[in-house]
């Protein structure tokens, strides 16, 4: 067999290997690959540049479940850690029953860094009732009467002054479905400066709401997390699983390359 040929036929195991190694280089030590920063991105990352460290407090509602993936949850740590970076407080909470323990994996990092519960944060749980429970929080955000650890609402130093979703500087959901609930029952009525973190492949469907200026910012999926990590000038999970797509891709069309090199060149030794 000619080296023509052996373009043609390369071991499939040679490829994984390679594959293998090409993906594990990035996440070990992030290359930086350079990423275009997309406006939808650069919108939510100056909202909370804008925001008051010792005035304004943020509502993050995490509606996903696990089985959203990676692809939902690394969009909160990016987030998440710009809020933590510029002192802004938050508080939580879900209209997805297991979006309670996706916030509390953020919660428990945090802590470990030397943040306070109560003070900084706070995780008020799930409200069932979907559309219905929405709209019921943002009129009456003590409708929640305890947090997830059984604090009392009205007793959390994070919680004082808020008593609707007004009364928070900037909302941010993040769901693996379409945000359309937020907007009817919350965001248009009252006027909500909002902004969603969304699965990529869901990204179309709100993609009209930003358009239209309903939604004031839009992350979807890996690719919007790494970019916010490369404006926070800090890259982490994300810009590293980003290096490692591109370089697997890179190999990847590499290899369709030598394929048909050799199928081409093959036809003309044949002739």
């Amino acid at each position: 067999m000619n080296w023509i040929n052996k373009l043609q036929t390369i071991d499939r195991r040679i490829i994984y290997i390679l594959l293998l190694v090409v993906c594990a280089i990035p996440l070990v030590k992030p290359l930086g690959v350079p990423l275009q920063v997309t406006d939808m991105t650069r919108d939510v990352y100056d909202i909370i540049e804008g925001l008051e460290p010792e005035k304004d407090v943020v509502l993050l509602s995490f509606d996903y479940a696990p089985g959203a993936g990676l692809d939902a949850h690394i969009v909160p740590v990016a987030v998440v850690e710009h809020l933590a970076q510029r002192g802004i407080k938050w508080v939580s909470v879900s209209f997805n029953p297991e979006g309670p323990m996706m916030a509390d994996l953020i919660i428990k990092d945090l802590e470990s860094r030397g943040f306070k519960y109560g003070i900084d944060f706070a995780n008020l749980g799930y409200l069932a009732g979907q559309e219905t429970a929405i709209r019921l929080f943002a009129l009456d955000c003590l409708t929640i009467t305890t947090d997830t650890r059984g604090n009392k609402t009205t007793d959390l130093p994070v919680m004082q002054g808020i008593k609707t979703a007004k009364d928070f500087a900037f909302v941010h959901q993040f769901t693996s479905d379409d945000p359309a609930m937020w907007i009817r029952q919350a965001v248009d009525p009252m006027g909500l400066r909002y902004a969603v973190g969304i699965v990529t492949v869901s990204v179309p469907s709100a993609m009209p709401y930003y358009n239209s200026g309903q939604i004031k910012g839009l992350l979807g999926g890996l690719k919007a997390a790494a970019e916010y990590e490369t404006l926070l000038g800090k890259p982490g999970r994300a810009v590293a699983m980003m290096d490692a797509q591109s370089m697997a891709h890179l190999l990847i069309i590499g290899f369709i390359f030598l394929g048909n090199l050799g199928y081409f060149l093959g036809k003309k030794q044949g002739k």
